[in-house]
């Protein structure tokens, strides 16, 4: 299955993709694993496009069938968190972006362990993320960017988080192609990965520290 799976994403088969993801899920495979195949498969995707093997319209479609077959898996993606150690995560491209697809997988991964993630889209101003936050009463921000121009926004989100004195108690995770571990430091952040597994261990470990506390 996962050579397969991988294959018809290269290969921009989107509905012999869903066909083949739906004959997987009724044969019992972990949704779970035909995920992370998926998941693999954009990655191999990104490394093409970076290459100059792949465009950007064949970039943008592969994220369409991602999210097609993220539509199929959801509802039978279990939570492999306990229920007292879920976390509830505000998630959104910073003004100054409008890609998605990085946020998307992420998200999608999220709720596969069982958090609930708030998604605000792309180019989110800092007082959407702020408002957010405290109205769904979430102690994690993620903020993700493919290019430079959402740096200003997402450290003018922090400085907000500051002003109106959430600050201490919001994990702020940044992640994204441009991002760095210098990155991190000049906007504030706490955290920073390119890699969804490693955010969500980020995300898992933040929540456990705080229920101990």
């Amino acid at each position: 299955m996962k050579e397969k799976l991988k294959a018809l994403f290269i290969g921009m088969k989107r509905q012999e993709a869903i066909d083949l993801v739906k004959e997987e899920l009724e044969s019992g495979i972990d949704p779970i694993a035909i995920l992370e195949v998926c998941r693999e498969a954009m990655e191999e995707i990104g490394k093409k496009f970076e290459t100059g093997e792949f465009f950007l319209s064949e970039l943008i479609y592969s994220a369409e069938v991602f999210k097609a077959v993220s539509t199929i898996l959801e509802p039978h993606l279990t939570s492999k968190l306990d229920e007292e150690s879920k976390a509830v995560v505000v998630f959104g491209t910073p003004r100054g972006d409008v890609h998605d697809l990085g946020k998307n997988i992420v998200i999608t991964m999220m709720r596969a362990q069982g958090f609930t993630v708030h998604d605000l889209g792309v180019d989110v101003p800092s007082e959407m993320f702020v408002d957010k936050l405290q109205d769904t009463g979430s102690n994690i921000l993620c903020l993700s960017a493919l290019i430079t121009p959402a740096f200003a926004t997402m450290k003018e989100t922090i400085s907000l988080l500051s002003e109106k004195g959430l600050r201490n108690d919001t994990f702020v995770m940044i992640g994204g192609g441009v991002t760095t571990e210098f990155a991190r430091k000049e906007v504030g952040a706490d955290a920073q990965t390119l890699d969804p597994t490693e955010a969500i261990r980020l995300c898992k470990q933040y929540t456990q520290d705080r229920s101990v506390k």
